[in-house]
């Protein structure tokens, strides 16, 4: 048996955790889901590792000592010194003063800080992550191993591969899309089985459409993280305008050339590795392009033309940029399929773009594409390319991969509530003809999904047929108003409302309403330009949910739910029982379906 653990380290944003067991994804989970804190922003993984240990223990038998390696999703050799003497600060700063965490054995401080100033000199902050291992498997009661193997992986390098070990393809195209990873923010990989070749690779400081995004919806009061997303929601209120004249004169696109686009101040492509540097890049170009710092905007208030107009602009940049870079993919590497990673690529109307141009045969985008895929990844690469294994290449068809909460402990949680419940079992069809009377529920059942969408396992459910859904749901949610609502449909039903859809399970892949009357049967889920970002089910993939869909069709005539996430305005999914019943009684929701129990307030 071989086991392989990933996890972020250094801790950025997006942290998580993942385990490879014998060439087979196991377990997978965000710290965020445990701190409570979206996109868990400088937190290391320490709740999601513990929960990743006492998984493989408690269900697999497991032990931290069985453990192979330990990959990490950075590569402290590629980082500029001057990031390596912040990485490793930062890495100190977090495990001593804010988790007070023992690092070294050293017995007086002036071998401590000779230490110290080792790691800084030499970028090898591994120290402080074997520490942050060691100390979870204490916390658990395990013994820690005295040799704690962790590997680094190249940031793209794990994106790639969990693209391509995951996508169920032999040979592809794989195009890994970001923010920026130790220098880099485009990569492009022709993989062929399970050799990685990378064909192109584009610097950050002048090729992150990731940083040009964020620093734009960032400028529009969205956020920097939070901003793309939403984002990609407002951009189908704005058109054409000055703001597009402005940013094109930034971004140069070009297919046919040497790179498929690049990012460009004066003119001139800036080749450098300097933090500081970059963002000063992309703040300029933002600021440029709208005029000043921000824009006099409230988000929640009433639509601002000049804000849609800016989202439209750089929506329609990096939807060009993403177009260029398939077709130069496809040109430069021959192969007919194509695989994603990177959080670019949760850009779901750019991937309908590529989808729609009919680029590549097959397209595959792993659903956990920002950070929080990338431990999957580098776990994976070390599993196959360190350690001698062969990962098993199948499709990946559900993301149901966090903590398991038994029946008889989430009983008990239901009990301590002292809220009116039922047991119900798996009599869905009682859910269903509540949501079809008009009542909103939340849905929690089994292992959390991993990435950004909820799928049927941490969602809230609403009729789609009833107009006014969108802006109450929105409401309960503290979402701004204009933000659109996805769909969960039968998979069977796909081609009923949506012009050329394929199976699709993870939700970051929009597609067209086939016409204006499949989009006035189910309005919620209809955004203004006609598109929605739906999961597709079937009954192996997740039984309950399926049959919840198929319930409401044979009372409604709709193969088709409203289904956005389980959470509160500013924190994620709901991770375990105690959260959902937290978050179902703060929040304005009719009932709740919690693993078997009908759940209501009255």
């Amino acid at each position: 048996m071989t086991v392989v653990i990933g996890f972020n380290w250094p801790p950025y944003h997006d942290n998580a955790t993942a385990a490879i067991v014998d060439g087979r994804l196991v377990f997978a989970s965000e710290e965020e889901r445990y701190t409570r804190h979206k996109h868990s922003i400088r937190e290391p993984p320490i709740n999601a590792l513990r929960q990743t240990f006492l998984y493989l223990k408690n269900r697999l038998g497991i032990k931290p000592k069985d453990v192979d390696a330990f990959a990490i999703n950075w590569d402290p050799k590629l980082y500029p010194r001057k990031t390596r003497f912040h990485a490793t600060l930062l890495s100190l700063y977090i495990l001593r003063g804010v988790y007070d965490m023992p690092l070294l054995n050293e017995s007086d401080y002036y071998s401590y800080y000779v230490a110290l100033l080792t790691h800084i000199l030499s970028g090898d902050y591994l120290a402080f992550a074997r520490a942050l291992v060691r100390h979870v498997i204490l916390s658990i009661g395990e013994e820690a191993p005295s040799d704690i193997r962790i590997i680094p992986v190249r940031h793209h390098l794990a994106h790639a591969a969990s693209a391509y070990y995951f996508s169920g393809f032999s040979s592809a195209a794989v195009l890994t899309v970001d923010g920026s990873g130790e220098y880099e923010s485009t990569v492009i990989w022709k993989v062929r089985d399970g050799s990685f070749e990378p064909i192109l690779s584009m610097y950050t400081s002048y090729g992150s459409l990731g940083f040009l995004y964020e620093w734009a919806t960032h400028g529009l009061g969205l956020g920097r993280l939070e901003g793309p997303g939403k984002g990609m929601g407002l951009a189908p209120y704005g058109e054409r305008s000055k703001y597009y004249d402005k940013l094109k004169e930034f971004v140069k696109v070009d297919p046919e050339g040497d790179e498929p686009y690049a990012i460009l101040v004066n003119g001139k492509k800036v080749k450098s590795k300097d933090g500081a540097e970059l963002d000063s890049i992309y703040t300029h170009i933002a600021e440029t392009v709208i005029g000043g710092r921000s824009l006099n905007w409230n988000p929640r208030g009433e639509l601002s033309k000049d804000a849609a107009n800016v989202a439209w602009a750089v929506q329609r940049v990096t939807e060009e940029a993403m177009l260029a870079t398939a077709k130069w993919a496809r040109d430069h590497t021959g192969e007919d399929k194509v695989a994603l990673a990177g959080g670019v690529a949760l850009n779901a109307k750019a991937n309908m773009e590529i989808h729609y141009a009919r680029i590549f045969n097959e397209m595959f985008i792993f659903p956990a594409a920002n950070d929080a895929g990338s431990p999957i990844g580098a776990a994976a690469y070390v599993y196959e390319h360190v350690l001698g294994g062969k990962m098993r290449h199948g499709r990946l068809t559900d993301v149901y991969l966090g903590p398991e909460y038994p029946d008889e402990e989430v009983k008990k949680v239901v009990q301590r509530s002292k809220l009116k419940a039922e047991y119900i079992g798996d009599d869905v069809g009682v859910v269903a003809d509540l949501v079809a009377k008009g009542e909103i529920v939340t849905w929690y059942q089994g292992r959390a999904e991993l990435g950004p969408r909820a799928l049927g396992n941490r969602s809230i459910v609403a009729d789609p047929t009833r107009p006014e859904y969108w802006k109450i749901v929105n409401d309960i949610k503290g979402r701004e108003w204009w933000r659109p609502l996805a769909p969960s449909l039968l998979d069977e039903d796909k081609e009923v409302y949506f012009r050329d859809p394929v199976s699709h399970e993870f939700m970051i892949l929009m597609f067209r309403y086939k016409d204006e009357e499949a989009c006035k049967r189910v309005p919620v889920t209809c955004h203004v330009d006609m598109t929605a970002r739906p999961q597709t089910v079937t009954r192996d993939q997740n039984r309950t949910w399926y049959d919840l869909i198929k319930a409401f069709k044979e009372i409604k005539g709709e193969g088709l739910i409203m289904n956005t996430s389980f959470n509160l305005a500013g924190e994620p999914l709901v991770e375990t029982p105690q959260d959902a019943i937290r978050s179902f009684f703060v929040g304005g929701f009719d009932a709740m379906y919690m693993q078997g129990w009908l759940i209501r307030k009255r």
